[in-house]
């Protein structure tokens, strides 16, 4: 066999059966004081020859310098116990290496096992170095835990820990952070997080694109409690109020609209990162500025995602604040019709004291001088309604609306009997606003949020009672004046003037609706069955169409407009069927004969409408024939078969048995008048055979609407 010297091949020797002394152990290996472990007694690499170590790239050594798989040390080093031969040859080709990735794969399988105990700080530092570079580039994989594991390591320095943590990114610090990290670690990010922010600044919508490192901390799910406490205790503060040097009133108020909103924006991202901790953040906020924040974005902002005691928590207390905007309007009220400041005291005294600090600097507003005017609080209590239904209340009330851009609605933890107990809870509240109402005599109602209240109310209400259709109307009449006044043609403007116009209509109809209807079904409230119409029948779920028809039993005009609907439905609704709808009316045979023959002037439409008619009356098994001569000529004429190609058979059979074998009857029929659309469409069948029998004149078109 040829020798390591003649082959010019290296090889590194590794005794295994006899001690190696301290002097073979080279000292810049371990960088450690004497005496360390035997784990330690790490033998250099000998060459056989005097000068002949192979060049980087030559045979026998890999590409970054090892002369072994780096696949292979990382089983070894896996595998390998403390103090072992194969921990210590791994450990030494770990300390050549200099690819990032393979370094950073060996270096955190020999810190996971054989070095966990104990490690020079070489190899620590090493760790640390390269999960930092890894973090950096784009190309490698996240190098966290291999950071993780250096500065968790038991004999890793307070130095080398705390120096460490200040080369980490803020989000690094973050992921640092983590449940399940030993104490020395998270103690050490916590107190790095507070060096970084030696002070709380207060929110600027600048902090949004720029966020502070407790702002981007909170970005990382699954933080340990106190690396969690520490980042919202640090999170910015209300917007400062100060008026800035030649600041005036009005940039003033937009710069803190500006402020509050980013506030919001900031507190909706923690929100939505740690679901898990929402009653934490609200009991941690208790008494600050930011829980009316924190209590608004879980109510309106993500409420599909808050556990449901949580939630009705909120919106109920959120609800006993309008206690306080009632209170201020009947105050008001009090104040404008002649009385004093001191007889409003001792008028409203019982309710005063009753109020909580918050409610009675409020309400202190209307009673001091040089604050607000009365006049600026009549209308508090219908405001907090309409505000609460427009922003934070929206999406409880209106469960569907919460849903991405695109795709299907968010799921809601909060059941929904409960959902509903909470719009009933607001449906009462928004009543007790509504005996208050009174019409603006300049504008009158003109903008959408002044109605979706109402509209909510009405839908959640269990029953809608006189009083309150009586007040609606009213507010109908009022809205039907400001419509009228106000033209805008911004998007902004048209957009509103189109959610206005529907949530009018829709409050209209629930108001028109002569009987007590079930609140499932008013949000497509059909109204009065004497306006109805067919086609708005015929865009009706199924359970509302069946609901309204069952309410309003015994209405044959409606079973026409139902009958009637199934011409203009253009898409596949499961029911009730054509005969189903047929059969709830007192004569249905002469109904489908009086329509049919009516059916210009009762349906009108395009050519799609009468076949869609025909295909219905056809459809029904024994369909007397003098209904089937009422149908528009061309349209029975075309009506298909048991086949896509063929006549339907009961008309093909009815026309011969008119015609017989009169061959003058035949040639009249093909050149009578009958056409596909037009008024000459209308022609009855009845009245085409008829004359071309008796060889008449033809007949002229039904009349029309």
């Amino acid at each position: 066999m040829l020798s390591a010297a003649r082959t010019g091949c290296c090889r590194t020797r590794y005794m295994t059966s006899a001690p190696v002394s301290a002097a073979k152990i080279q000292p810049a290996l371990l960088e450690t004081p004497s005496p360390r472990p035997a784990m330690w007694d790490v033998r250099p690499v000998e060459q056989d020859g005097g000068n002949d170590s192979p060049r980087k790239g030559s045979k026998g050594m890999t590409a970054n310098g090892l002369r072994l798989p780096v696949e292979f040390l990382i089983a070894v080093a896996a595998g390998a116990e403390a103090g072992s031969a194969a921990a210590r040859m791994a450990a030494e080709q770990a300390r050549g290496l200099t690819d990032d990735r393979d370094h950073g794969r060996l270096l955190e399988a020999l810190l996971a096992k054989p070095f966990r105990e104990a490690a020079p700080a070489w190899l620590l530092e090493a760790a640390v170095t390269n999960g930092l570079r890894q973090a950096e580039s784009e190309h490698l994989t996240d190098g966290t835990e291999l950071v993780a594991l250096a500065l968790a390591h038991p004999e890793c320095t307070e130095r080398l820990r705390t120096s460490s943590l200040q080369r980490c990114t803020d989000s690094r610090l973050g992921s640092l952070g983590t449940a399940g990290r030993p104490p020395a670690l998270l103690e050490a990010v916590v107190t790095e997080l507070r060096r970084r922010m030696p002070q709380v600044p207060h929110i600027t919508p600048d902090l949004i694109k720029e966020p502070t490192p407790a702002q981007v901390v909170l970005r990382t799910g699954r933080l340990h409690d106190d690396v969690f406490e520490a980042a919202v205790t640090l999170l910015p503060s209300a917007p400062s109020r100060k008026r800035l040097e030649d600041e005036d009133g009005v940039a003033w108020s937009k710069r803190i609209r500006a402020a509050h909103g980013a506030w919001e924006r900031m507190w909706r991202v923690v929100l939505e990162r740690h679901p898990e901790r929402h009653a934490q953040l609200v009991e941690t906020t208790a008494d600050t500025a930011a829980n009316h924040v924190v209590r608004d974005q879980l109510l309106g902002g993500i409420p599909w995602t808050v556990e449901p005691v949580l939630l009705t928590e909120i919106a109920l207390s959120d609800l006993s604040l309008f206690s306080t905007a009632m209170l201020v309007t009947r105050l008001c009220r009090f104040l404008m019709n002649g009385e004093s400041v001191e007889e409003a005291r001792q008028h409203f005294a019982t309710q005063l004291d009753a109020l909580d600090d918050a409610g009675r600097r409020e309400v202190e507003l209307y009673l001091e001088e040089d604050k607000f005017e009365a006049k600026w609080g009549v209308d508090s209590a219908v405001s907090w309604v309409r505000y609460a239904a427009a922003g934070r209340w929206r999406l409880v009330l209106n469960p569907a609306e919460a849903k991405p851009s695109y795709g299907e609605p968010h799921h809601w933890l909060t059941p929904t009997d409960e959902l509903a107990m909470l719009g009933r809870k607001f449906a009462e509240t928004a009543v007790e606003a509504l005996q208050t109402w009174q019409p603006d005599s300049s504008s009158g109602i003109s903008r959408a949020d002044e109605l979706r209240w109402v509209h909510d109310m009405l839908i959640h209400l269990p029953e809608v009672t006189p009083p309150v259709k009586k007040t609606v109307q009213l507010m109908i009449r009022d809205a039907h004046r400001g419509q009228a006044a106000h033209r805008s043609y911004d998007f902004t403007a048209q957009e509103d003037r189109r959610q206005f116009g529907e949530l009018l209509t829709t409050i209209t109809r629930i108001v028109a609706d002569p009987l007590p209807q079930h609140p499932v079904t008013r949000r497509a409230a059909l109204g009065d069955p004497t306006q109805v119409t067919a086609q708005s029948l015929s865009m009706v779920a199924s359970e509302v169409l069946d609901e309204y028809l069952d309410r309003h039993a015994g209405d044959d005009a409606l079973v026409d407009k139902a009958l009637l609907s199934f011409a203009w439905h253009r898409h596949y609704r499961p029911g009730p069927s054509f005969s189903e709808v047929l059969d709830r009316h007192s004569n249905p045979q002469e109904a489908l004969r009086a329509i049919t023959r009516n059916l210009r002037s009762r349906l009108g439409g395009n050519p799609a409408n009468r076949e869609a008619w025909a295909q219905q009356i056809l459809a029904l098994p024994g369909c007397p024939s003098d209904t089937i001569l009422e149908l528009p000529a061309w349209t029975a004429l075309k009506t298909r078969g048991n086949r896509y190609d063929s006549a339907h058979p009961a008309v093909v059979d009815l026309v011969v048995s008119k015609l017989g074998d009169d061959e003058r009857a035949w040639q009249r029929l093909a050149n009578s008048p009958i056409s596909y659309s037009g008024p000459n469409a209308w022609l009855r069948l009845g009245d085409i055979l008829k004359a071309a029998a008796d060889g008449t004149d033809w007949p002229k078109p039904p009349a029309s609407r």
